[in-house]
């Protein structure tokens, strides 16, 4: 048609019209084949990402339960450890409880032993005589005064060594030091303390049987202990606080209700300085190699397993 002659110009406008729209078609059917194309990749990756998040999913549950399991798992180990670091320290202190008391009986015996000599058994008669005259020499003329008195000297230095051996304090067993803890906790473990726990590591029997039970280390110890534990609660405003000793893995725990104080200042702090200025002053511990130490715990830790 375009070589018909005299052909109208609205022919070869509306040919140029349907080529335009020919080659608009073809393009666009170019075009929609890449978008479906690349639709259905996109539909394809979000398939594959919705699978891996639900994997994903699975698998953040899976490692939740796991690390539960490992807290739960840490918090019976720990549990475990205390115990079992309770019962050591319990057998140590057991152990040269016994040391000591030999020890000791020993010092006593070579005691009695150098009583018994006549010479110092004489020596001993005339001091304490001594003693139960003197608030009476000052009545007496200065010459004689002077020379009973001078006489006294004389015994009191041939009594020192028994003297000397009567007023020293437990024989030191020579063995190397091994330390010993005082485990403490308070509940709850932030803002104001409602109670107080301290577990001794001696056997609760101490306490139990105190009015038939032989005193050793392990007594004396809980004394020291019960005692500090006392001067902490004066200091920290709580001296009234009601105290309960119980059992707590075979050895002494000492409970202290707070709810009902004001606790004043940081009752942490003042009972590792207790616990220092018993380290320092106990000469039975340090004779038998013992060196205190006091722990703060977790409450929960101290409590009794469920099931």
């Amino acid at each position: 048609m375009s070589d018909v002659p005299n052909r109208p110009a609205v022919i070869a406008v509306l040919e140029e019209i349907a080529q335009w729209k020919s080659r608009a078609d073809a393009e666009f059917a170019t075009t929609m084949s890449d978008v479906d194309r690349d639709e259905a990749a996109a539909r394809r990756a979000i398939d594959e990402a919705q699978r891996q998040l639900i994997a994903l999913a699975a698998l953040r549950a899976e490692l939740k339960d796991k690390h539960a399991l490992v807290g739960l798992g840490a918090e019976g180990r720990e549990r475990a450890a205390l115990r079992e670091g309770l019962a050591t320290d319990r057998k140590a202190i057991e152990g040269r409880a016994a040391l000591l008391d030999a020890a000791i009986a020993a010092q006593d015996g070579e005691l009695q032993r150098q009583l018994q000599d006549p010479e110092v058994a004489s020596a001993v008669e005339e001091y304490e005589k001594f003693v139960e005259v003197e608030s009476s020499l000052a009545a007496l003329p200065v010459g004689y005064r002077k020379a009973i008195l001078d006489h006294h000297e004389r015994v009191r230095r041939r009594l020192e060594p028994v003297i000397a051996a009567s007023n020293a304090g437990p024989p030191n067993l020579g063995l190397a030091n091994v330390g010993v803890g005082v485990l403490f906790a308070v509940d709850p473990a932030e803002g104001p303390p409602e109670a107080l726990v301290a577990v001794l590591p001696v056997p609760f029997a101490v306490c139990r049987d105190w009015a038939d039970r032989k005193e050793d280390l392990s007594s004396r110890f809980a004394y020291r202990v019960v005692a500090a534990v006392s001067r902490l609660l004066g200091a920290v405003g709580a001296g009234a606080a009601p105290i309960q000793y119980t059992e707590l893995s075979g050895c002494l725990a000492v409970q202290v209700w707070l709810g009902d104080c004001e606790v004043q200042g940081d009752i942490k702090e003042r009972a590792l300085e207790e616990i220092e200025a018993l380290r320092e002053e106990a000469s039975e511990l340090a004779a038998a190699g013992i060196e205190l130490y006091g722990l703060w715990v977790r409450a929960a830790m101290l409590a009794d397993e469920e099931g």
